[in-house]
């Protein structure tokens, strides 16, 4: 390097200038090179770990979407909205991806707000009813307690069902999820209540200064 720089010197080229600017040149380089070099590992830690496939929905950061194609530059995904996000490899290797497709079963989780005035006697009859049919149905996976009274809200009685619908078919779990909300309704409808709206007090001034209060549904009037 010396030889060299002295050569230049006898030419008269300012030899320091020359090999600062090499340098600066390679740190750029370099660095082009780093992003290159990171998406590529970025892809093939996709590849390898496999956390998701072309094909797969998923959700990456606050968005959702299908993958498809794994590059190795950049992974592309299809949004539910048809637009088409390309993620550097390097970004989407390091985020935390949930992969919907890789479910065994889907979760069926509602929560009841029965009327205030729903008694402890229909309570227990809605309890039992909801129970049979969870129980009864083939493609449904109760645990120990599928559905219980869990609390006294402001203006309801809230019961909370839980369980797992066995499918890893979306469309599937949306049939068999309207199917047992239709009959939960008629159990709860069969057992002499109904699904509550929040209420607000009205008040009413007689003439005589008698105070008479009312309650209506909240909301829009």
């Amino acid at each position: 390097m010396l030889a060299r720089a002295a050569v230049l010197n006898d030419w008269g080229y300012n030899a320091t200038t020359i090999i600062a600017g090499l340098g600066v040149g390679s740190i750029a380089l370099a660095l082009a090179a780093q992003k290159t070099i990171e998406n590529f590992f970025g892809s093939v830690s996709v590849i390898s770990d496999r956390p998701v496939s072309v094909g797969d929905f998923c959700r990456f950061g606050d968005r959702s979407g299908t993958v498809e194609d794994i590059g190795l530059r950049s992974t592309r995904i299809r949004t539910p909205d048809r637009t088409l996000v390309s993620v550097p490899n390097a970004q989407f290797s390091s985020m935390t991806l949930e992969n919907f497709d890789k479910r065994d079963k889907m979760l069926f989780h509602v929560t009841l707000n029965l009327r205030r005035d729903t008694t402890p006697d229909q309570v227990r009859t809605l309890l039992e009813s909801i129970a049979r049919i969870l129980t009864a149905h083939s493609e449904v996976e109760t645990g120990a307690l599928p559905v219980r009274f869990v609390g006294v809200g402001t203006y309801s009685l809230d019961v909370e069902i839980f369980v797992y619908v066995l499918t890893r078919d979306g469309d599937r779990f949306l049939q068999l999820q309207q199917d047992l909300l239709l009959q939960i309704l008629d159990a709860v409808e069969h057992a002499g209540t109904a699904l509550a709206l929040p209420t607000q007090a009205s008040i009413s001034y007689s003439p005589n200064g008698a105070v008479a209060p009312e309650l209506v549904p909240a909301g829009p009037r």
